[in-house]
């Protein structure tokens, strides 16, 4: 007797065409489906309660929905591609900083930092939601090509699957990091102009509020807004100057700003004349850009050696060499 009661000899065999791909892959997009509209959409979800809707009356409150709503970054290109895999991107990113959490690998304060840096709208379980999207993208690269018949050298070995996976999870990290570099490099090439501004502000009798405040209104700029978000927190939440530089280094995280900062807070401090500190701060901010800028040319030399020596050099070669190859060919024969 089977589990359902019948016979052995009764029982019905089992059709091997239901073990196919295709008659499994049907149901397994439909489950995908609906798992999808009932995530996307308000189907089955609780309503909100009567203090969230009249949060939703109070104008400040919905001013303050609306620049969180601006501020969110999308993902996905499409819109409804956003509305529908949106929910499932964060819930694969909540899912993955939970268990790289437990060893120790679930980001904390510096990523936010870097995130509210680089990349402001994106918090930590949407950045894991785009790490766990593209290491899945890596990971299915490979089937893909073989589905498609794209195996110019054989099957593709399996330590490629998980290379590509790992490339995959590690691309946005490489983002981020380009990003704050590139945010570094922005500051320092406009740290020395607004410093000359803060310089020429302090000089005039102006005190030091009223110099960062006017730089900040006239500056354009990642530093400048930053400045600008500076001073408006010094104006609401009743904190001095330094405290409020200090806290917008720390924000950045930029080496530059933050020894400036620190210059500025020594200078407070002992009672120095602000004008000659914020001088000659400027003066080697000013230096360091130029040498941050015969670097990138010294680096800009070196990578252009490769595409000279792979596109340019054996055109050269091939154009010099062949006249020669056909008259010592002609001669010879």
């Amino acid at each position: 007797m089977n589990l359902f009661g019948l016979p052995l000899h009764l029982s019905l065999p089992l059709d091997p065409a239901a073990l196919q791909p295709r008659v499994l892959l049907w149901p397994a997009l439909w489950g995908l489906g609906a798992y999808l509209l009932l995530t996307a959409q308000p189907l089955g979800r609780p309503k909100p309660d009567l203090a969230e809707r009249l949060r939703l009356l109070d104008v400040d409150e919905r001013v303050r929905l609306e620049f969180e709503r601006r501020e969110e970054r999308a993902f996905f290109v499409s819109r409804r591609l956003e509305r529908l895999l949106r929910p499932v991107v964060d819930d694969a990113g909540r899912l993955l900083r939970a268990v790289l959490g437990r060893f120790g690998l679930g980001g904390g304060a510096e990523l936010e930092r870097k995130l509210a840096a680089a990349r402001p709208g994106v918090d930590p379980v949407q950045f894991f939601g785009e790490k766990a999207v593209c290491a899945l993208v890596g990971l299915g690269l490979c089937p893909l090509l073989a589905a498609l018949g794209a195996e110019p050298f054989g099957p593709w070995p399996v330590w490629l699957w998980v290379a590509l996976a790992g490339a995959g999870f590690a691309a946005p990290d490489a983002e981020l990091q380009r990003r704050l570099a590139a945010r570094r490099a922005r500051a320092v090439m406009e740290l020395p102009v607004l410093l000359d501004m803060l310089a020429i502000g302090v000089s005039a009798g102006l005190a030091l509020e009223q110099a960062l405040e006017l730089v900040a209104r006239q500056g354009h700029g990642t530093v400048a807004r930053e400045l600008r978000h500076a001073v408006r927190e010094m104006a609401l939440g009743g904190r001095s100057v330094m405290e409020v530089l200090e806290a917008m280094a720390d924000r950045n995280a930029v080496p530059e700003l933050t020894h400036v900062v620190g210059q500025l807070r020594a200078g407070h401090d002992q009672g120095l004349p602000l004008t000659q500190t914020l001088a000659a701060q400027g003066a080697a901010l000013r230096e360091r850009k130029r040498l941050r800028l015969v670097e990138e040319g010294g680096k800009a030399s070196v990578r252009m050696v490769l595409p000279v020596a792979v596109f340019i050099l054996p055109v050269l070669f091939v154009v010099l060499l062949w006249p020669a190859a056909e008259e010592l060919t002609r001669l010879g024969g």
